[in-house]
């Protein structure tokens, strides 16, 4: 499937505001809203829109502790494992595979400290594979986007996809 403007702007516009209705975003790009329907239908059939998801405020939940922890772990199929049983932790919010010192880097969100120091204590040091951690507080996050900035993918394509972008009606895209 070939994006053009209609596709990225579409994409950029639900990645800033997922609950953004088909009419609103049809009104932005200048096309009807059946077009806007079938490009996002398309797109999620074609694995470039995974779901629609709400950003929660985790410190008024009561989560206010953000840390990142670097994992150096076993090798080989055995780290299989060790990325289910962190998976299974409520307390970890992202994992990641990763080159360089750490094997895995794990974003864990605590209610305070205490709470930290027992999740990576009964938890994060407990998981099969564990060898060494080292674990980063979060002092505070002044960058958090949420996806790809889809106004740099269409210049790397050569389309435009501004703020203000207006397309024809077209056929859907795919």
């Amino acid at each position: 499937m070939l994006l053009d403007h209609i596709d990225l702007t579409t994409l950029q516009i639900l990645q800033e505001n997922a609950r953004c209705s088909y009419q609103e975003i049809a009104n932005k790009l200048g096309v009807s809203r059946v077009t806007v329907y079938e490009r996002v239908r398309k797109l999620t059939e074609n694995g470039y829109i995974e779901g629609f998801h709400v950003k929660v405020n985790a410190r008024r939940l009561g989560y206010p502790v953000t840390a990142i922890v670097g994992l150096i772990t076993i090798q080989g199929s055995e780290a299989y494992r060790t990325i289910n049983e962190l998976r299974s932790f409520h307390e970890v919010e992202e994992v990641h595979v990763v080159t360089g010192r750490y094997d895995i880097l794990v974003k864990v969100r605590a209610r305070d400290n205490e709470d930290l120091q027992q999740i990576l204590l009964a938890k994060i040091d407990q998981v099969h594979g564990f060898q060494r951690a080292e674990t980063m507080v979060v002092l505070s996050s002044p960058v958090e986007k949420c996806g790809i900035d889809m106004r740099q993918v269409a210049a790397d394509a050569g389309l435009d996809v501004g703020e203000n972008s207006a397309g024809k009606d077209t056929e859907p895209s795919g």
